[in-house]
């Protein structure tokens, strides 16, 4: 089951995120909020589901509970200088949503 489905036109889709209470980034990598990882920890690749015709997404499992931006990118290999394509912000609980993403 997928978290959120994307209905934009983006050809190499990555999502970051972002806690909003301390500011730290996901690393992903390392399975930590953290001040500053590596930019190359942090990108949570996703992919075009033509059956589904959309992005589906998945917050990692191990997201610690509480408010978070959703960052998405569209770049072939994610580096600091990729535009944020768009964001929505998520009230995670540890396994799941609480309400629907809000665009920002």
């Amino acid at each position: 089951m997928y978290d959120m489905i994307l209905h934009q036109d983006l050809s190499n889709p990555y999502m970051r995120l972002i806690r909003i209470i301390d500011g730290k980034i996901w690393d992903v990598t390392n399975s930590e909020a953290t001040s500053s990882p590596a930019y190359s920890d942090t990108d949570v690749q996703l992919s075009k589901n033509t059956d589904i015709g959309g992005i589906p997404v998945m917050i990692p499992a191990n997201l610690p509970a509480g408010e978070w931006y959703t960052w998405f990118y569209d770049a072939a290999s994610p580096a600091n200088s990729d535009a944020i394509e768009f964001a929505k912000r998520i009230s995670w609980t540890g396994s799941s949503l609480l309400g629907a993403p809000v665009a920002l």
